[in-house]
């Protein structure tokens, strides 16, 4: 069984799939790049301590720190898979890490950018763990923490298409890397509804 890579424009339904295979399975365990960061950032290792001053002053975390942090994480939690949620975004960033995680699966959902526009322009977010509600959740709090939730305010339909293009401009690309690396790519309609976009989900997951 591999480690699952998540790929997919904003939106596509990345964290809501990630959740229902934790969800299901006792196999895997989330990998989430900003989390991951401020955690290493508490280790008081040498390479903890850069990203905390690069959090403190709001820069981006040296790549030598980030592959630090995720080797610690695998060797952490070496009995389980990971779910790697978007946590590679560039091909700077595969230079680095895609050695780390090794063997992975990807598996793309698939969206047009004016569906993900039309969901991503009603959501709301957790402002302490960035964990994301759709328009169709009518609570004001996220159940897990209490937190009130907010709505980000670069979440205009402009700012959300320069943040999409980005992703097919940087991200998307790194598919046809991958399979040209071996990894096996599982291409799914994300607008289909989230249980059979799982259904889908659970079959690359067993093959």
């Amino acid at each position: 069984m591999s480690h699952i890579m998540l790929i997919g424009i904003q939106w596509s339904g990345k964290g809501t799939q990630a959740r229902k295979i934790l969800d299901n399975s006792d196999t895997y365990i989330l990998f989430e790049m900003g989390t991951e960061l401020r955690k290493f950032a508490q280790s008081g290792s040498p390479e903890g301590n850069e990203v905390k001053a690069c959090i403190e002053a709001g820069l981006k975390a040296p790549t030598s720190a980030v592959v630090k942090m995720a080797e610690n994480f695998l060797e952490i939690n070496k009995t389980k898979k990971v779910i790697l949620d978007g946590v590679i975004r560039s091909q700077e960033q595969n230079d680095s890490l895609e050695s780390v995680f090794g063997d992975f699966i990807v598996i793309y959902l698939d969206l047009d950018v004016e569906t993900a526009v039309a969901r991503l322009a009603g959501r709301r977010i957790d402002p302490v763990t960035s964990e994301t509600f759709p328009a169709s959740f009518t609570g004001e709090t996220n159940p897990k923490t209490g937190n009130k939730l907010i709505t980000r305010t670069d979440d205009t339909p402009e700012a959300i298409r320069k943040r999409i293009a980005w992703s097919i401009a940087d991200t998307l690309p790194l598919i046809n890397t991958w399979r040209e690396h071996g990894h096996t790519i599982y291409d799914i309609d994300a607008s289909k509804s989230e249980d059979a976009i799982f259904e889908e989900v659970k079959k690359a997951i067993q093959k």
